[in-house]
């Protein structure tokens, strides 16, 4: 499986994970950036995604259109019950349409995956049974989403690039699905940044010069 984290902090919200993909005894990097398990919600600024679960699921919903369309963005209505009555049923009706969603039509649906969904600074986790849960400080999903809960409990009032990483690490170091490179990034500048074993110092701030908050 994976692990995605997210923190929301000054403003924005950051997003971090790894990159590891398995099936069945073996396993490969994600190195392509369009294969990130985060990426920028198409057509609208300051809107990230992050997925973990069936591969699948995510080519589908990482490509659908008007996730967010200008007339919401501009009238500020993205909020929860917009995730909720507006995006969960696209996803579900993107699944369904590529006939890769679990359920019977007349009773609740269920996906392989869950997500996160980041507009500026608010933060939502969409789960397998398709609830909506609004985030108000930091979360995690996917397999190794314990040992970083874990990890953001005693990193609290420090840097979030800083706890994203360390809580990746945590998970990369007791859970056989998540591993190195680290993909960092946040609703404000939107830049992905590639964090390895050998540059993590500058994030942890273990050498001289690093981050030491």
């Amino acid at each position: 499986m994976s692990v995605v984290v997210a923190i929301k902090e000054e403003g924005k919200v950051y997003i971090g994970a790894d990159s590891q993909v398995t099936k069945g005894g073996t396993r490969t990097t994600l190195k392509n950036p369009n294969n990130y398990k985060i990426w920028k919600v198409d057509g609208c600024e300051n809107c990230l995604m992050g997925h973990v679960g069936n591969l699948r699921d995510a080519n589908i919903v990482r490509l659908m259109r008007n996730v967010v369309d200008d007339y919401d963005e501009f009238y500020e209505r993205v909020n929860y019950r917009y995730v909720v009555k507006y995006l969960v049923p696209e996803i579900i009706k993107s699944l369904k349409e590529a006939k890769f969603l679990k359920g019977a039509d007349d009773y609740l649906d269920f996906m392989d995956s869950s997500y996160l969904f980041a507009y500026k600074d608010k933060l939502f986790c969409i789960n397998t049974d398709c609830s909506v849960i609004e985030i108000d400080d930091y979360v995690a999903i996917g397999s190794g989403s314990q040992e970083a809960i874990g990890s953001l409990l005693s990193t609290e009032g420090q840097n979030p690039r800083k706890r994203i990483v360390k809580a990746i690490k945590a998970s990369a170091a007791s859970d056989i699905y998540v591993d190195y490179p680290i993909i960092l990034t946040d609703t404000g500048e939107m830049n992905f940044e590639v964090v390895t074993e050998k540059n993590e110092n500058k994030y942890l701030g273990n050498t001289k010069g690093g981050d030491k908050s």
